[in-house]
């Protein structure tokens, strides 16, 4: 029952950031990609707590670390 509270709390804030995003947006000429790339989040945000019941978040953690690292050795060489 926690776990859902707290997906629902991180919708409401998610939709809320959004909100302040597409206020402070210049025009209309970017919102359909700044509603794309929001989408994308959203889902993201929503599958998160089938990634931890199936271990999926440290898989994916310690790629994005190893992936950071590589690019982060390849800026000395």
């Amino acid at each position: 029952m926690e776990e859902i509270l707290e997906v629902i709390r991180a919708v409401a804030v998610f939709y809320l950031l959004e909100q302040m995003v597409f206020h402070l947006l210049p025009g209309r000429g970017y919102e359909k990609y700044v509603r794309f790339y929001l989408g994308l989040l959203l889902v993201l945000l929503l599958l998160q707590p089938f990634f931890k019941i199936a271990g999926l978040m440290e898989q994916l953690d310690a790629e994005a670390l190893v992936e950071q690292l590589e690019l982060d050795t390849e800026g000395y060489r």
